[in-house]
């Protein structure tokens, strides 16, 4: 009978405690957003882009990637 006791007096405590912490944690997440607007209409795509890598492949599908991979194919 004391499981039984201890085993729900921690389930009140340790329950709300665990959901807040979670609400916590996805008001932290939906108001991760901090700057403004940039350009016209509401775009907030980033400004920068990355580089490709240097061996990247151009084509990824079809002709043009077999044409990269067997050199001397021709269709």
């Amino acid at each position: 009978m004391n499981n039984h006791n201890f085993a729900k007096t921690v389930a009140r405590i340790a329950l709300p405690l665990a959901i807040g912490a979670a609400a916590l944690g996805m008001a932290g997440v939906a108001s991760a957003q901090t700057h403004e607007p940039v350009g016209p209409g509401y775009n907030y795509a980033p400004t920068t882009t990355a580089h490709p890598a240097p061996h990247a492949p151009t084509a990824h599908h079809g002709v043009g990637r077999v044409e990269q991979e067997v050199p001397g194919y021709h269709r």
